[in-house]
């Protein structure tokens, strides 16, 4: 079976909110109004909720408060728009996974911080759409969610080399599935039409040099994917400026043509930005550590 044939089979059990497609083609039209907008989104009272409280965050810092829909998506723009639906959609989507795989408080906390490290490393990579790639920091393991889902049973023989690290818990997939959670996260995104490069970008994250197309994009999910993962929960609350431990491929950093400096800055920023963002997108969820 290949990851295609997977998602085909449980496509059911993941499909987005109609409020998150109808949105996602309003944006891609270009007579859609303000209002069109807005009216899709009061038919959701979380998400309307959540562009309210995106508007009114520290992120915008405005004066007086936002307490309209229109305002608020005036204020953030489409593509803002796009990524915070879609984030809170996803996190909607795959609620109520089973502990024994994953606490879904830290993997939305990883999946978020990546988000944000892919985000403010394509801005020094010169990169001109970066929420794009904030959305596939945030999406870069959303495979793994149907894998818990959709194959518990196998899973469970992936997890038995969990504590070689995570090289050994990709080879595991590989044996036991054929294909590894990218690519499987990248065909789940193709099934959802998402904007164009976002499942290639997911689906060559572990590779990205070898990428048909987008490598540079793929290149900086792999890199985010890697420090978003030293930024774990477990560790932010104590994570100092200085040596750390990262396990990024050599040749696709180089590939980016940055010094390495910028890694810490990037860590701290990202740091900070993180966590406001998950109060926002998933604040009953949002990690406290």
């Amino acid at each position: 079976m290949s990851a295609q044939q997977l998602v085909q089979e449980v496509e059911h059990l993941f499909s987005l909110p109609d409020v998150a497609i109808r949105l996602n083609e309003l944006i891609e039209q270009p007579d859609t109004s303000t209002q069109d907008l807005v009216n899709v989104v009061q038919l959701d009272a979380n998400i309307a909720a959540t562009v309210l409280r995106l508007a009114n965050s520290a992120w915008y810092g405005l004066p007086s408060r936002v307490d309209t829909i229109s305002r608020a998506i005036t204020l953030i723009g489409l593509q803002a728009l796009r990524d915070l639906v879609l984030s809170t959609s996803v996190i909607t989507t795959f609620k109520g996974i089973s502990s024994e795989f994953v606490d879904m408080m830290d993997f939305w906390d990883n999946s978020v911080t990546a988000g944000v490290v892919a985000r403010n490393l394509a801005q020094r990579c010169g990169i001109r759409s970066t929420e794009r790639m904030f959305l596939a920091g945030l999406l870069h393991k959303i495979g793994r969610l149907v894998f818990y889902t959709a194959r518990p049973l196998q899973y469970r023989q992936v997890l038995a080399d969990k504590d070689m690290g995570e090289a050994a818990v990709l080879e595991a997939e590989r044996q036991v599935f054929g294909f590894t959670y990218a690519e499987l996260g990248g065909a789940l995104l193709r099934a959802w039409r998402v904007p164009a490069a976002l499942d290639e970008m997911v689906a060559n994250q572990l590779d990205p040099l070898n990428a048909p197309n987008y490598a540079r994009e793929s290149a900086i999910v792999h890199m985010a994917r890697d420090m978003a993962f030293h930024m774990a929960p477990d560790l932010k609350a104590r994570y100092q400026l200085g040596e750390f431990n990262l396990n990024f491929d050599e040749a696709v950093w180089t590939s980016l043509e940055q010094p390495r400096e910028i890694l810490a800055e990037i860590m701290q920023v990202s740091l900070i930005q993180s966590f406001e963002l998950l109060e926002i997108v998933n604040p009953k969820g949002a990690s406290v550590a």
